[in-house]
């Protein structure tokens, strides 16, 4: 009775740690700032003010003087047959078609578990923000066009693939050289690790099929 007490409990505590969402808040100003978060503890994984501890330089040694080594007698190696590896049991078995069928497989598998990771993940916010400056409006212009063509299609891929409650994008041209272009970004996003090991599970699954299959 106390065995089923005890593993009740380390299943709850497990259940408990998978359910807890994994945040990372990320904030651009000039300078990056990466937190990440799970319940009220913060990691900081890099930040402006994070001064790097200087290592102390290690003193060199004198190289030490090495005594000459005494010849061992050469052992006798046996030969061991290379057994043929999974992929060449394949391609023997049913050729270069099998085995292109093969990586298909994985290849679908593999974006099947992206895709249901990124379904849901969840953007608490997303804000991004780009003022573009310079003398020539011509050129202003110009890459007013380029970082709009790369960033809102970027944009939407992510709006798209998970859940995103808010966003905001904008991208302006000013006409003044005295202000220089600059860019702000701040996101908050998070992921629960259930979803990553049930995708996990799936794709454990499909590949036991694909095995069986071959």
């Amino acid at each position: 009775m106390v065995f089923l007490y005890i593993l009740l409990g380390i299943l709850a505590l497990l259940l408990f740690v998978l359910v807890i969402p994994i945040e990372a808040l990320a904030l651009y100003n000039e300078t990056l700032t990466l937190i990440l978060k799970v319940l009220f503890i913060k990691i900081t994984l890099l930040s402006p003010d994070k001064k790097k501890k200087e290592k102390p330089k290690k003193k060199e040694e004198k190289p030490k003087e090495k005594k000459p080594q005494e010849k061992k007698p050469e052992k006798k190696k046996k030969e061991k047959e290379k057994k043929p590896n999974i992929l060449t049991k394949i391609k023997d078995k049913k050729g270069v078609t099998g085995l292109l069928s093969l990586f298909s497989s994985l290849a679908g598998i593999a974006v099947g578990v992206l895709k249901g990771i990124f379904s849901h993940i969840v953007f608490k916010k997303l804000i991004v923000g780009i003022t573009l400056s310079g003398e020539d409006a011509s050129e202003v212009a110009v890459n007013y066009g380029r970082v709009c063509s790369v960033l809102y299609p970027a944009v939407n891929v992510i709006t798209a693939a998970t859940v995103c409650k808010e966003y905001h994008v904008s991208v302006e041209p000013i006409f003044d050289p005295d202000q220089p272009t600059s860019a702000y970004a701040d996101v908050h996003v998070y992921l629960r690790l259930i979803w990553v090991v049930w995708e996990a599970i799936k794709a454990a699954v499909k590949l036991l099929i694909v095995r069986i299959k071959l």
